[in-house]
């Protein structure tokens, strides 16, 4: 699996991936991670949503717009 990584993080491809992420209901292995990756999916406990809602939020402020949700919208998953 590091070989066929070339030796870098699944998410970020930067870092050296020294972590291995697993499916924490299944246990099943996912791939290798570095450092801050794994620790950053482990922060929003491996939820898509909740990472989906904090990428719209980074992207929000990383643009310039408005602080705040889209009109009509929330930040966070209703679900």
């Amino acid at each position: 699996m590091l070989v066929d990584q070339g030796g870098v993080c699944a998410i970020c491809a930067k870092a050296p991936a020294a972590h291995v992420d697993h499916d924490h209901d299944s246990g099943a292995v996912r791939s290798l991670l570095c450092f801050n990756c794994n620790g950053g999916l482990g922060q929003f406990r491996d939820d898509p949503a909740l990472l989906r809602v904090a990428a719209r939020y980074v992207e929000s402020h990383r643009a310039g717009q408005l602080v705040g949700p889209p009109p009509g919208q929330q930040w966070w998953p209703t679900g």
